[in-house]
């Protein structure tokens, strides 16, 4: 019974993953949850107490492992730390639902940290988890020029996630990559 009970609730976070990732929190209803998660209100209640309490179970339990996954920067031997950067923004050009919706951590957090504590708090967690990766990358190269290189973590994410920012109909691989060749320029100079 315990695992039956595990299973629906990972299939209610999968579903209110997608939804809120695709539509937003506010453009995600209740009748849209159920009806993808194919479940009784009684019972989603049962796991839930409310959407916000999903959508929160959601950022801590989906979206930031993707975003820990994602995040990695697995240096190849011999390899510049920019380098390892840079792969890492090229990786996302990889990733169709990233082109087409952009980060599923960004699209929440513009859409419900200005309007929600908790929303921003767990974000902001979830960001200086991200950071301090992509920090601990710089710290570990040597780069020509003196650069603020917690300043340098903030632009490279800033950039990304900017890039990913358009909404779908502008959004192509081919314009991710056209936009983020700058700031791959720019990284190589840093070099």
């Amino acid at each position: 019974m315990a695992k039956t009970k595990q299973a629906t609730r990972e299939k209610i976070l999968d579903e209110v993953f997608k939804l809120v990732y695709i539509h937003g929190y506010n453009g995600t209803s209740m009748s849209m949850i159920l009806k993808e998660c194919g479940i009784p209100k009684g019972s989603l209640y049962h796991y839930f107490k409310s959407k916000k309490e999903m959508v929160l179970a959601v950022l801590k339990e989906r979206i930031a492992p993707k975003m820990d996954e994602f995040y990695k920067f697995e240096a190849k031997e011999g390899e510049h730390a920019i380098d390892t950067v840079i792969q890492a923004v090229l990786k996302v050009s990889q990733k169709d639902e990233l082109i087409l919706y952009g980060c599923p951590l960004n699209r929440i957090n513009q859409e419900m940290s200005p309007v929600d504590t908790d929303f921003e708090v767990l974000i902001g967690i979830i960001y200086k988890q991200i950071k301090m990766k992509l920090l601990q990358v710089l710290k570990s190269s040597t780069l020509q020029q003196k650069i603020d290189k917690e300043a340098l973590a903030d632009f490279i994410i800033a950039s990304v996630w900017g890039s990913l920012s358009l909404s779908p109909k502008e959004s192509s691989k081919e314009r991710y990559l056209k936009t983020t060749q700058h700031l791959i320029n720019y990284l190589n100079m840093l070099k």
